[in-house]
């Protein structure tokens, strides 16, 4: 079983998550997280291969594995009751996710929050390895 670099695979779903527009695989035989992204300049070549149906793994951008607003409002649902209407505000439009850590840090909830979503990252991104064969380093 290959093993995927958490750090590679979170950024790789960074960047593939839109609006981005950046595009990630994973080698299933090794593990090695492939980037084509022009906005970090990622210029490496792609294997000749990289087409081939099934050779590699598409990897989710986070919104498709519930990494993104979702996530703020499990949050909020669990240690911000109250708070859910002017969160949902809050993240509409550019700049959400910074309008939502600024209350957070308001309330006293930030390191909280990091640690939250941390720890469903992880789990996330273990869930989606296990399910394509891959072990995930941590």
């Amino acid at each position: 079983m290959a093993t995927v670099n958490a750090d590679e695979l979170e950024n790789a779903m960074i960047l593939a998550d839109p609006p981005r527009a950046g595009r990630a695989w994973v080698d299933p035989r090794s593990g090695t997280v492939l980037v084509r992204a022009d906005m970090v300049g990622s210029h490496d070549r792609l294997p000749d291969d990289i087409r081939e149906e099934g050779r590699y793994l598409p990897v989710p951008g986070l919104g498709r594995l519930g990494l993104g607003q979702a996530l703020v409002r499990d949050f909020v649902r669990e240690h911000m009751p109250g708070d859910e209407d002017a969160v949902a505000g809050m993240l509409r439009g550019a700049g959400g996710f910074e309008r939502f850590a600024k209350l957070a840090d308001s309330r006293g909830l930030l390191a909280r929050w990091h640690a939250f979503r941390q720890a469903r990252t992880l789990a996330a991104m273990r869930a989606w390895c296990e399910e394509h064969g891959l072990a995930l380093s941590a």
